[in-house]
């Protein structure tokens, strides 16, 4: 997939970085915001920033500390020019170079921190900057730990982690080959625990066109309508292990920064943004495929989720259908089905429809079939046509940045659980099916 660029003045948005971007870290910007909310770049050039309602201005001033990552972590970047808490790994590649890649070109990098959000890493020292390259090259003497290029795939390993058939969350790790190569399935730190959380300013000429999901008044208006007049609301989630909060380190790993899973987060930024109480109901079991809810044994977590009266539900299946070999047309049903039993207990519930992100390539059993699951959910939101109905599509989210990262940069377990990153990410996709970031307060 190649990715496309907003047209958005790119020429006036170059002169307004020119002045802050050079070929290492970011310096001084000289811009200024004019009373009509354009910002006027050093080459006296205007733009209008009106689309990029989180913009900073002044991104030489933002000091960041773990309260801002606590408020803003669910704030759909994109809306922005600061990108918060990036996971990158730094990476020790076999031809010898070492550096941790970005996913934009940094005109600033604010701060390099451990995954714990606990170690701070120097400029110069422990890092440089690698504007052209979008990279955090690590030179010898740098107190960042490396990781090899072969780790994934079992080669290389750090030390302190063991092989083993009973894969865990401390430091045992499983090598799987289900014939396209060998790769790492763990729920340890051995991955996690070597990412850096970059905070940098970037160029929004680099953000691509048609990837994130674009607000619509039309859609959610009844649960939209309740959030706007200040009354609390019931969200209730279904779905498999992405949804209960797999590999995220609030609700899974239970280890710092305490990240929440995305729709933990979903609650906590409605709660944030429309400063009302979100009763939150999860009925998510790891391991299950979309029949489960309807199954004896998935009976009453979807009673719960009926017993929640939601105004809005999340159903989120699709990684254990499509590598367990559930048909679209399954899929579909069993999707119907389970609207079908919320709507009997909660008529006005609406609804978000999440396609699931990619799992890691050399676990796939079926190419395409998340694709087809996606027109399945398409199928469906066309079906209703009363906007009561929103697809969200994590899927080509992940491919996306698997153009930049490997897998187990977007998924600490390197087989199909997001990382904190992607739980943010999954969290500030689903937000913009709710929230009109661009007119917050007006």
């Amino acid at each position: 997939m190649s990715r496309k660029r907003f047209q958005i003045a790119a020429c006036a948005l170059v002169a307004l970085f020119a002045a802050s971007a050079f070929a290492g870290c970011g310096g001084s910007g000289d811009s200024s915001t004019g009373g009509d909310g354009s910002s006027e770049s050093a080459g006296g050039e205007s733009i209008d920033i009106s689309d990029f309602p989180l913009y900073e201005e002044d991104y030489d001033s933002i000091m960041y500390t773990e309260e801002e990552y606590k408020e803003k972590m669910s704030r759909p970047y994109w809306y922005g020019n600061i990108m918060y808490n990036e996971l990158t790994l730094p990476i020790q590649y076999e031809n010898g170079e070492a550096y941790a890649k970005l996913e934009y070109t940094p005109l600033k990098v604010i701060n390099v921190l451990d995954q714990k959000l606990k170690t701070t890493y120097a400029e110069g020292t422990d890092y440089v900057v690698d504007a052209e390259n979008k990279r955090l090259v690590i030179p010898q003497g740098s107190s960042v730990p490396l990781i090899s290029e072969t780790a994934d795939s079992g080669v290389n390993v750090p030390d302190g982690y063991e092989l083993s058939d009973t894969p865990d969350n401390y430091t045992k790790y499983t090598i799987w080959d289900l014939g396209s190569g060998p790769f790492v399935y763990t729920e340890s730190s051995l991955f996690y625990g070597k990412y850096l959380s970059v905070t940098y300013a970037y160029d929004l000429s680099e953000l691509p066109a048609g990837v994130f999901n674009t607000y619509d008044p039309d859609m959610l208006t009844k649960v939209r309508q309740k959030l706007e007049a200040g009354e609390d609301i019931s969200l209730a989630v279904i779905g498999d292990s992405i949804t209960e909060g797999s590999s995220s380190t609030g609700d899974s790993l239970k280890v710092d920064p305490r990240t929440p899973g995305y729709t933990r987060q979903l609650k906590e930024e409605i709660e944030r943004v429309y400063g009302v109480s979100v009763t939150y109901t999860n009925s998510a079991k790891g391991g299950t495929k979309s029949e489960w809810p309807l199954s004896a044994a998935g009976a009453m977590a979807l009673q719960h989720a009926k017993d929640a009266k939601p105004d809005l539900c999340v159903i989120a299946y699709g990684m254990n259908d499509g590598t367990g070999g559930v048909l679209p047309f399954e899929y579909q049903m069993n999707i119907e089905s389970i609207m079908a039993q919320i709507k009997v207990a909660s008529p006005e519930c609406e609804f978000i429809l999440v396609n699931t992100f990619p799992c890691n390539p050399l676990y796939e059993r079926e190419p395409g079939i998340f694709d087809e699951y996606l027109k399945k959910l398409e199928g469906i939101a066309e079906k209703y046509d009363d906007g009561s109905v929103k697809v969200i599509d994590m899927l080509k989210v992940g491919n996306y940045f698997l153009e930049t990262k490997k897998y187990c940069e977007i998924s600490s377990s390197n087989v199909n659980h997001p990382n904190d990153f992607m739980h943010r990410v999954y969290a500030m996709n689903v937000m913009t099916a709710i929230c009109d970031y661009k007119n917050i307060g007006k």
